[in-house]
């Protein structure tokens, strides 16, 4: 039996380049290209006859209603069923739910590669302002459409943030000009097929080494994995994200039953609002009791407008009431004064509290991989003079099959 083809496939925010990066692989490795919105489009203009243009919302809508109606994974389905598996690579474009992951990667195992391109969202406003403007859209429009793109609080809408964290390929497109990131997408998919080999980067040993301590957590929401490396090269400190030596892990204690503590306290916290009748700041109805997670308003969703009482409320996810030593502070606990002038690898950008401490630690530069929702953490960090280094490069998920290839046989 012919084996099946290598499947490339692009997740990130909108803007961000996938869809460049996706015709790259069709017109300089002859990749078939399979696009998962192009289901999506044809369905909206069935709906809508004689509309050509559909508005991302709609379409973010209509996703969420054949993955609620039909299963997280449909679209990858819908997208395949055309598709001529006898071709060398398949590129996927468009990848937004974790679903979408899974099935391509039990279709497909090894065969399949994901790769996040990353951009923040003000270059990724630089590039799509003008479209937004045109149709009467502003960036607070823009800002919403990122919001359920990135971090739809429901297991049938959109996970960007979810699909980059089972990423195997980064690739940092916020300051690279177009044949520089060209070529850097051939060059990493090339590796990922086998087309071409090369050893590990020393920032890929290190983040590895980060996201395998990570795995010792057991927090409910993420796991999360630091190290600290000195002026020398060495590394000095490890640590990952846990409640305090002597307390249990949320998930063991039964006086929280055995939830997430900062889940407790924005419930109680947005149950409270409700009963002294403060009003949604977007329908301007009183708020109604709402056990969360998921945290939504009830009178916004009855028509179809997805209001996050979490983003308003607690733009900083109640870090405050967080009850773990977070993995960066582990870190510089063991690494003490040899922290200073060094450098911290985090899976996961800092949160306000973490910027502070790296800061008066002496940390000069900290590398991450997946964003952290908080807004304030990296201009923090930008303030305090901290050089913050988006990870570029292969993953720990798929490091061993990637780099493996390069031992002698």
């Amino acid at each position: 039996m012919a084996a099946k083809p290598f499947v490339v496939g692009f997740t990130g925010p909108f803007g961000s380049g996938c869809s460049l990066a996706a015709k790259y692989l069709e017109h300089e490795r002859q990749f078939t290209l399979v696009k998962l919105s192009t289901a999506l489009n044809g369905i909206w203009r069935e709906r809508n006859p004689g509309k050509e243009k559909a508005p991302k919302s709609d379409l973010q809508s209509l996703g969420d209603e054949l993955r609620k109606n039909k299963g997280k994974q449909i679209l990858a389905e819908l997208a395949f069923q055309q598709v001529n598996l006898g071709s060398e690579g398949i590129v996927v474009d468009g990848i937004k739910n974790v679903g979408e992951v899974e099935w391509l990667r039990s279709e497909f195992g090894y065969r399949f590669t994901l790769v996040a391109v990353l951009t923040p969202p003000d270059v990724r406003w630089d590039r799509l302002g003008t479209e937004y403007n045109d149709r009467g859209l502003s960036v607070k429009d823009f800002a919403e459409d990122d919001r359920r793109d990135s971090k739809e609080d429901v297991a049938y809408g959109q996970q960007v943030a979810l699909c980059i964290d089972q990423a195997d390929i980064l690739i940092d497109n916020s300051e690279i000009n177009i044949p520089e990131f060209k070529q850097r997408v051939l060059n990493y998919v090339d590796l990922a097929t086998g087309k071409k080999t090369r050893s590990a980067y020393p920032h890929e040993i290190l983040m590895n080494m980060a996201y395998s301590s990570s795995h010792s957590s057991k927090c409910l929401k993420r796991h999360v994995g630091a190290l600290v490396v000195d002026t020398g090269g060495r590394v000095v400190g490890v640590g990952y994200n846990e409640n305090p030596l002597g307390t249990k892990p949320c998930m063991e204690e039964e006086s929280y039953n055995f939830k997430c503590y900062r889940d407790i306290v924005r419930t109680e916290t947005l149950n409270n609002y409700s009963s002294r009748g403060i009003l949604c700041p977007t329908c301007g109805k009183p708020l109604q009791h709402v056990d969360g997670p998921p945290w939504i308003c009830l009178n916004c969703a009855a028509i179809g407008k997805k209001t996050s009482l979490d983003d308003i409320f607690f733009p900083d996810r109640a870090l405050n009431w967080c009850t773990a030593v977070h993995a960066e502070v582990w870190a510089l606990f063991a690494a003490g004064e040899r922290a200073r002038g060094g450098e911290l690898y985090t899976t996961t950008s800092p949160c306000f509290q973490c910027a502070e401490k790296i800061k008066h630690n002496g940390i000069a530069t900290v590398w991450y991989t997946e964003a952290y929702p908080d807004p304030f953490s990296r201009s923090r960090l930008d303030l305090a003079g901290v050089n913050v280094k988006q990870f570029d490069g292969v993953r720990s998920s798929s490091f061993e099959r990637i780099f493996a290839v390069t031992r002698p046989q």
